[in-house]
């Protein structure tokens, strides 16, 4: 099997376009793009910058990627976009190319669905699946296998751990921890992510591990502080329980608090 570019499709020179791989009609295809193996381009999608797709990926109708950033102190900088193998990108869903320096990453094996907006220099694990109109400002950063329905809005600089499912029409003004579930229009932290840990085939006593450590931190009277070292000292330290720690310990922004809007300040977050 041989390329495929439609006879409308507008390739720029200079695109590399591996064999295989498909160009639907009036996509548009920049000079510094790169597409790999069986990866199909939709019809009039555009794809531009110094942008990287992968193999076997699928971009759909209307789909805008590597456009200049919404960033007022952008200057024309050769930013650009990674895209991972395996990637189901949607009808108009749009990723902006990195601001200043460096790249907007999307890891293997996401699927974003329609209207999903990735801004500048956003970060994506491995497996993160966007139900349709999520929206994240510039720098987010979302871990492995993290799920998030509809309509939710991340502002900048947003951390999301690893296998986080948050409901839809969330906002995320603050870290969300990783191995938890969440919802609200300020997000709140309601529950270990029971089901995703035994997709991911966790172990039982690492389930326990983790349910404990969130016990400690949302449901006692300990402050953060007080949490975190009883979690240290107690609990087995088993990669996912350091994982939690350093979380905590790393944020820039605070992690999300308790269900109580009033326990952690006027926000009810963990500053």
């Amino acid at each position: 099997m041989t390329m495929t570019v439609h006879r409308t499709a507008v390739v720029a020179d200079g695109a590399q376009i591996a064999e295989t791989a498909e160009i639907g009609p009036y996509a548009v295809i920049g000079p510094n793009v790169r597409i790999g193996k069986g990866t199909k381009i939709g019809a009039h999608a555009i794809i531009d910058g110094v942008t990287t797709i992968g193999e076997d990926c699928n971009i759909y109708a209307g789909a805008s990627i590597g456009l200049d950033p919404q960033d007022l102190a952008y200057k024309g900088e050769p930013t650009g976009v990674i895209i991972g193998d395996r990637v189901t990108i949607r009808e108009y869903a749009t990723i902006h190319r990195a601001t200043k320096e460096g790249f907007t990453i999307i890891g293997d094996d996401c699927f974003l669905m329609n209207y999903v907006h990735i801004a500048h220099n956003c970060k994506l694990g491995r497996g993160v699946i966007m139900a349709n109109s999520t929206m994240f400002a510039g720098y987010g950063t979302i871990g492995d296998y993290s799920v998030f329905s509809g309509q939710i809005v991340a502002h900048q600089d947003v951390r999301i751990g690893r296998m986080c499912m948050i409901s839809g029409m969330s906002g995320l003004r603050v870290d969300i921890p990783p191995f938890t579930t969440t919802s609200g229009r300020r997000a709140r932290v309601r529950a270990v992510n029971v089901i995703g840990m035994r997709r991911q085939k966790f172990a039982a006593p690492v389930r326990t591990a983790i349910k404990e450590a969130y016990r400690l931190l949302y449901r006692t009277e300990l402050n953060v502080s007080q949490a975190l070292e009883k979690i240290e000292t107690e609990i087995e330290q088993f990669p996912e329980i350091q994982e939690i720690l350093e979380f905590f310990r790393t944020s820039k922004r605070g992690v999300v608090g308790r269900n109580d809007p009033g326990e952690f300040g006027e926000e009810g977050e963990f500053a």
